[in-house]
């Protein structure tokens, strides 16, 4: 079983990922390509959805993914050194994070020898010395499950191995550089539809568009794929947000075409 969904935003690849779960139930290989990840996702009536539900806000797990805060204030310098060094360990102390941050996995990881690497940091820098050469290559950074020089594993079998739910389910990322521009590919093992991919979705879009500004070039497509995707709790009330945020989206249709 495989569904394969196409979108310009983020917004729309959500929302039509969710009307398929609400029609389906549980599937497994579900698959969002979105053109213009940079682009919708963003709604007041989302995070009025999760506050509502008591889940947390689509900022706060994107900036589980990567630290955007940090970005915007201090650079590269604020991801790959202020934010593992001075706002992580505020943060871990919080419940809900037992097994850690995408985001810190990013930058500080333990190698078999007990030292400690900087993965993004190793990856961006390979992908700027690649774009220098007469004929860079396309797909040499991996951010994934296999160890290795240039590799970032965002699952760790030793850490995680016996874990069963609860986190961590994003496993594997992939960057690649292509007619001019950074396109990203993200791997789940299971993935929360109704309560963590919007979030996901902002916090990946960021991530790709930090490389992508960091190296130079243009953001390209972002491709996330759901092992196993689910959508739980009431369906009345999901297909209620979803027919607000279409009929929002609607009335921006028109006025932008009235304005035009």
């Amino acid at each position: 079983m495989a569904k394969l969904i196409e979108a310009d935003t983020r917004l729309d690849a959500w929302m039509q990922a969710a009307d398929y779960l609400l029609e389906y139930g549980p599937i497994l290989n579900l698959t969002l390509a979105i053109e213009s990840p940079m682009t919708g996702g963003s709604n007041r009536a989302i995070d009025k959805f999760l506050a509502d539900e008591s889940q947390f806000p689509m900022h706060t797990v994107a900036e589980t993914i990567f630290p955007g805060v940090e970005y915007r204030r201090r650079g590269l310098r604020g991801v790959l050194d202020f934010y593992p060094e001075k706002v992580y360990p505020a943060i871990k102390k919080h419940p809900s994070i037992r097994w850690g941050t995408y985001a810190y996995r990013l930058v500080r990881r333990r190698t078999a020898n007990d030292k400690y690497i900087n993965p993004l940091r190793q990856m961006i820098e390979k992908m700027q010395s690649e774009i220098t050469k007469t004929g860079p290559k396309r797909s040499c950074y991996e951010l994934g499950v296999a160890e290795g020089e240039f590799d970032m594993p965002l699952h760790s079998p030793a850490d995680d191995g016996a874990r069963r739910m609860g986190g961590p389910c994003l496993s594997h990322l992939s960057f690649k550089l292509f007619d001019g521009a950074v396109h990203l590919a993200a791997f789940y093992r299971s993935h929360d539809y109704r309560y963590k991919v919007p979030g996901n979705l902002l916090g990946l879009a960021r991530l790709q568009d930090c490389v992508a500004h960091e190296v130079g070039r243009g953001t390209g497509s972002l491709v996330v794929h759901s092992s196993y995707a689910y959508l739980n709790e009431s369906k009345a009330r999901m297909r209620k947000l979803l027919h607000d945020l279409r009929r929002t989206e609607e009335r921006k249709e028109t006025n932008h075409a009235v304005a035009h």
